[in-house]
């Protein structure tokens, strides 16, 4: 199985160590570069270009806009899906708004306040004052930097509502979201879930955003049962 993992908004692939040794012990693993591009479709496109023949993709956040927009592109490619603390909606005009504001602060200097400043919006609120995880965050975040996540801010803003194509999509589907994500609302993923009825659906509690970073057993436990669908289906 040759399996590519899209990063979040704003993370190297710092984002998968909790889980990339499950990922790895299935197959080949690519961790796609979404640093290049200002729209999610050419984003798709690189992955689709740089991968070849069928993959099982993995994205999160802002990789999760990704993996359904490489979908859109080659279904016939795609052999298992998993969809982490993301949504299929484009962006509210308060989205919009808040996401021209951080760009600012990032256009005026200030990328490390920006990413300190979204830390509390990315973990569940009782892990606000976890210093271990704000180390990880800065260190997944940082080599980003702030021409790279002012391109994706870009990709993202522009992107596509994609709810239209949920139910067409045949292949083992996973939706794992944080219980106390206030960054993408747990009722992104139930959308999703609920135009994909025969997808596994996870909600980890404990976690918000991050959630494989704040609740890493439950989210290996939830991404080997998506591979292990995967497998099956494969060998069916």
């Amino acid at each position: 199985m040759k399996i590519v993992l899209i990063p979040p908004l704003l993370c190297s692939p710092l984002a998968y160590a909790p889980v990339l040794d499950a990922v790895w012990s299935r197959g080949q693993v690519t961790l796609a570069d979404t640093r290049h591009d200002d729209t999610i479709a050419a984003m798709a496109e690189r992955i689709l270009r740089e991968n070849a023949g069928d993959i099982a993709v993995l994205g999160t956040s802002m990789g999760g806009y990704v993996a359904l927009e490489v979908v859109r592109q080659a279904p016939g490619r795609v052999t298992a899906l998993a969809l982490v603390s993301t949504s299929a909606r484009a962006d509210t005009a308060e989205q919009i708004q808040a996401r021209a504001r951080q760009s600012a602060l990032v256009e005026d200097g200030h990328f490390h306040a920006l990413v300190d400043a979204a830390f509390p919006g990315v973990v569940a609120a009782g892990n606000e004052s976890d210093g271990a995880l704000l180390a990880t965050w800065r260190s997944m975040t940082t080599p980003v930097g702030a021409e790279a996540f002012l391109r994706q801010q870009q990709a993202v803003v522009q992107r596509a509502d994609l709810r239209g194509m949920l139910p067409s999509i045949a292949c083992p589907t996973a939706i794992i979201h944080g219980a106390q994500d206030r960054l993408i609302p747990l009722d992104a993923a139930e959308e999703i879930a609920a135009a994909m009825p025969t997808a596994q659906f996870t909600v980890v509690e404990g976690a918000g955003h991050l959630l494989f970073h704040e609740q890493p057993t439950a989210a290996r436990d939830a991404v080997n049962a998506w591979l292990a669908s995967a497998a099956s289906e494969c060998r069916s």
